[in-house]
């Protein structure tokens, strides 16, 4: 198994390498997760078109859009499962900002595409189908979890690397995640 193809490893083979790593894989972990989410909350619209009958017009966009930020999640799991390899090249070629920026990039991009797919659900919520309105508020609440999780990682990253130059850039960043975090709305109960 290669790190740059985790996401065609079977869910039992990712877990099993994770836990096998002499380096925690948090980016992977949590862009997979995300990426799972998402599906759940597509699943839940493209059930809910089926069921209603509803129009292109109404579900084609956020599901085509949701589709979209799964993809790029899942891109980001491979990408990150190599990323340390890559920091360590990158280190020992002189350019140790350029990996720093690598490891700082990808959990703000998780962080985002968690937020983004999670405000998508949300907007969806109207047009959702009873019988899997539970299954999207599960959906919402894993990718708000995903997206403080993401935002954590990029905090770890940035109290490790304490550089100007690190801080300048992704501090916003880290802000706006913060902040698309306190925009979400996942429900305390379904009941």
């Amino acid at each position: 198994m290669t790190e740059e193809t985790v996401t065609s490893y079977t869910t039992a083979d990712f877990v099993h390498y994770v836990s096998r790593q002499p380096h925690a894989m948090a980016g992977a972990v949590i862009a997979l997760s995300a990426a799972q989410a998402v599906a759940l909350g597509q699943a839940c619209l493209q059930i809910s078109t089926n069921l209603a009958h509803l129009t292109e017009e109404i579900m084609g966009a956020p599901i085509r859009q949701v589709n979209q930020i799964k993809e790029e999640l899942l891109q980001l799991c491979d990408q990150d499962a190599g990323a340390i390899a890559e920091y360590v090249t990158l280190r020992e070629a002189g350019k140790t900002l350029a990996g720093q920026q690598l490891l700082c990039h990808m959990p703000a991009e998780v962080g985002q595409l968690s937020i983004k797919a999670a405000a998508i659900l949300q907007d969806s919520r109207p047009n959702v189908n009873e019988r899997v309105q539970d299954d999207l508020e599960m959906s919402i609440s894993l990718l708000a979890g995903t997206a403080q999780a993401s935002m954590l990682l990029l905090d770890s990253n940035l109290r490790l690397w304490p550089e100007q130059a690190l801080l300048v850039e992704f501090e916003p960043l880290l802000k706006s995640v913060e902040s698309g975090i306190g925009r979400l709305s996942p429900v305390k109960r379904i009941r």
